[in-house]
């Protein structure tokens, strides 16, 4: 291998890493996940945008949660017995968000909504439709599911 894919492969290595600590805290924090020790995997990347991983409780690694995150995409979470490949938790991932971005989108359509408020659920609503799209997109080519 030469220096130029050893750096990459280093990089990604270091990207994901701390993608996966970030995502870890942030379970711990919402209290998604629980217990003295956290275990993580990643599960498929496009690198520096996307990560799917696995995460659990150590010692219950049949009990994990998908979850997505990464600077392209929201950060989610969802039971993994949603989906048995990265793909089809991408594609669940992508229905997901959509579903999401209406319940927010009507919720700022109601007549006690404040101005401010609605532009700011209008924006989450739009990203989360984008993201959707996005990843909707990504999980119908055979391509880079290898």
């Amino acid at each position: 291998m030469d220096d130029k894919n050893t750096r990459d492969n280093e990089e990604f290595r270091d990207w994901f890493k701390s993608e996966l600590d970030r995502v870890v805290e942030h379970m711990l924090k919402k209290r998604i996940v629980a217990g003295v020790a956290i275990d993580a995997t990643p599960v498929w990347a496009v690198p520096n945008q996307i990560l799917i991983a696995k995460v659990w409780p150590s010692g219950q690694k049949t009990q994990f949660i998908w979850t997505i995150s990464g600077p392209a995409v929201v950060t989610d979470h969802v039971a993994g017995a949603v989906a048995v490949n990265p793909r089809d938790v991408a594609n669940h991932f992508a229905l997901k968000w959509q579903g999401d971005a209406e319940r927010i989108l009507r919720t700022a359509a109601t007549p006690n909504t404040d101005e401010a408020a609605r532009a700011g659920m209008k924006k989450a609503a739009n990203k989360l439709i984008k993201d959707a799209e996005s990843l909707f997109d990504m999980a119908q080519r055979d391509d880079i599911w290898g």
